[in-house]
């Protein structure tokens, strides 16, 4: 524990040695989140090869919508606030 000390104390009495061992660190960081990354990225193309996609593997598009909408639509736009059972609720 002394050892792991002392190189504290020399990284901060000499800044640019504290800035070196945290480039470092930032370093090893981020290769190993890209690496995780990676790997996750492998997982899911290795399930996209597995269970396949559907028609052949090839992704299809509509050509047009037909215009109805699932939404109905109101001709009149009120705002205002819902007066459901408030004294009620507890």
């Amino acid at each position: 524990m002394s050892l792991i000390s002392a190189i504290v104390a020399v990284c901060k009495s000499l800044p640019i040695l504290e800035r070196l061992f945290l480039q470092v660190a930032d370093g090893i960081k981020e290769a190993k989140a890209k690496a995780r990354y990676n790997a996750k990225l492998d997982h899911i193309d290795t399930a996209m090869r597995l269970h396949g996609l559907p028609y052949g593997g090839r992704v299809q598009q509509h050509e047009k919508a037909d215009g109805t909408s699932a939404v109905s639509e109101s001709r009149v736009s009120r705002a205002g606030l819902h007066e459901g059972r408030a004294e009620n609720d507890s």
